[in-house]
């Protein structure tokens, strides 16, 4: 049965087509992953070795590196430099409780390794580069 009071929406209409072009490049445009916001990588505290899992991760510069310690012990996250007199301490995560995280929001291009100054047998390393590369965690 026909009903005089329905609207019939046409898509032929040429406002229709800009409303549908405008939808879809906004949309395209906002879920497109951009330079400005890289990928950030996640490492696992382990009560075993390797101790941080993935041992290596290779971030390009900007991207946050967040470590997560899911044991029933206290960590740290110290770069090397900090253990040197002369060094560049680049981060210290001060005791990282069981159940906490601790993240660096960024660091520049370069090669940090770092330790646990509680169990100095947990050693692990951060790359960063310049070049806008997927995280790589080994």
């Amino acid at each position: 049965m026909y009903n005089r009071n329905t609207t019939i929406h046409r898509i032929d209409h040429p406002m229709s087509w800009r409303v549908i072009i405008l939808s879809l490049a906004v949309g395209t445009l906002t879920a497109w992953p951009t330079s400005a916001t890289p990928p950030a990588a996640q490492v696992l505290m382990d009560s075993g070795s390797p101790y941080y899992v993935p041992a290596a991760v290779t971030v390009t510069a900007g991207a946050a590196i967040r470590w997560d310690n899911p044991t029933p012990t206290h960590h740290t996250v110290t770069h090397d430099g900090c253990f040197e007199e002369s060094g560049r301490c680049a981060f210290d995560s001060g005791a990282v409780e069981p159940g906490g995280t601790y993240t660096i929001p960024s660091l520049p291009p370069g090669r940090y390794p770092y330790q646990c100054r509680i169990h100095p047998i947990m050693r692990g390393t951060i790359i960063v580069t310049d070049s806008p590369l997927l995280p790589s965690q080994t």
